[in-house]
């Protein structure tokens, strides 16, 4: 039984390592399982310490002829010492696979379901959607440098998407200082009504499921890093989803969910992040 756990083991591995060195590129998707490292660490180990041992106990039986009958017996029982040492190990290696199993379960559990299930518009509806300059009705500030606003959906929700509100420098600052400054909300202010509870905060690797939150008024979401498939920003349907680009504002009346991803995301939101499965705010 040992003997059959350590071949699977070697074949698991071959299949590790393969994978890895064929698709070793930049993210293409979006990565909702836990991270595996540790347990692949583990399974290195043991297969290493394995060869080893394989590797001796050959040495050893090509030796036979040659070898004092006292060493040979003293270097057999450090090898069978060392087999059964890798059998006891062999339990540390489940837990941790368990442990990976239940933490993906529990992600899967508490995802917004559309992270699942992405359908993508068709063509009929991206056509209809525009990109144009605003300066918001004619306010001073944004009649000087007009804002770069994107449809990102008309109906049957509005979701607008502001590039570049802020500089790189006020970026950094919020990520530095974890604060919004006096500058950044009254620019908020002017592109989001009745704003309140905004704060930087984190979303880490689970993702946010606001698919059953009732948030008041306007959701918004400015962006602090930018990611082509990590904190994916998906809307009720699942039709579209909105890549996060730093320094950017997203702003929607249909309260949106992030999808679970290898890293962290820093936002700035009128809402927490951070609380799963919450019915209402």
């Amino acid at each position: 039984m040992f003997l059959h756990r350590i071949v699977f083991l070697l074949v698991v591995l071959c299949c590790i390592d393969g994978y890895y060195t064929e698709n070793a590129p930049a993210e293409q998707k979006p990565n909702f399982a836990p991270d595996l490292s540790p347990l692949t660490d583990v399974l290195h180990g043991h297969v290493n310490k394995f060869k080893k041992l394989r590797d001796d106990l050959k040495a050893l039986q090509n030796s036979k002829d040659n070898q004092n009958p006292m060493v040979f017996f003293r270097e057999t029982m450090r090898i069978m010492d060392g087999l059964q040492a890798l059998g006891k190990e062999w339990k540390d290696i489940e837990h941790l696979q368990n442990s990976g199993n239940r933490a993906f379960k529990t992600v899967l559990d508490e995802m917004d379901p559309m992270c699942g299930q992405v359908k993508p518009r068709s063509a009929f509806f991206e056509i209809k959607l525009r990109c144009m300059y605003t300066d918001l009705g004619g306010k001073p500030y944004y009649i000087i440098g007009p804002l770069k606003q994107e449809q990102v959906n008309v109906t049957p929700f509005a979701v607008n998407l502001y590039h570049g509100l802020l500089t790189q420098a006020e970026v950094k600052q919020a990520n530095e200082t974890r604060t919004v400054e006096p500058s950044v909300r009254r620019r908020l202010n002017a592109l989001v009504p009745n704003l309140f509870n905004v704060a930087v905060r984190e979303v880490d690797k689970s993702g946010y499921n606001g698919s059953n939150v009732k948030h008041p008024g306007f959701s918004m979401i400015l962006y602090l890093e930018s990611f082509i498939s990590t904190g994916i920003t998906i809307f009720p349907g699942g039709m579209f989803t909105v890549a996060p680009t730093s320094g950017s504002l997203l702003v929607t009346k249909a309260h949106p969910s992030i999808c679970p991803s290898s890293k962290p995301v820093n936002v700035i939101a009128n809402f927490n992040v951070n609380v799963a499965g919450t019915k209402s705010m």
